[in-house]
């Protein structure tokens, strides 16, 4: 038996069996609420610095352009201060937001 992780295809991007549905859980969650105020989440490829969307998917969780990043991605940026969201000190409404991106979320994102 093998301790490899199943790799499986998603939109010609390899990851590992299970971060799929991830992404696709990520996708219904397309606004995020900061200081009482409903945004739209920065999709990949929309950041103003230029990632490589067009080229490759994104190098933290995976997604392609023009899909919501996985929540905890270092990838993603706040739609209210532009910075990286994980590290932003905006105030996001809802404490769930960041229940997913304490240790170890990213170790699991399955890229080889």
């Amino acid at each position: 038996m093998s301790d490899k992780p199943k790799v499986v295809i998603r939109n010609g991007v390899s990851m590992v069996e299970g971060w799929s549905e991830r992404i696709e859980e990520a996708q219904k969650q397309p606004t995020i609420s900061i200081g009482g105020h409903l945004f739209d989440r920065v999709r990949y490829g929309e950041e103003s610095e230029d990632w490589g969307a067009d080229e490759h998917p994104c190098h933290g969780c995976r997604v392609v352009k023009g899909e919501v990043h996985v929540m905890g991605c270092d990838g993603e940026r706040c739609p209210a201060c532009g910075g990286q969201i994980i590290w932003c000190d905006c105030p996001f409404d809802d404490d769930e937001w960041f229940e997913n991106v304490g240790a170890g979320v990213l170790a699991r994102v399955g890229h080889r």
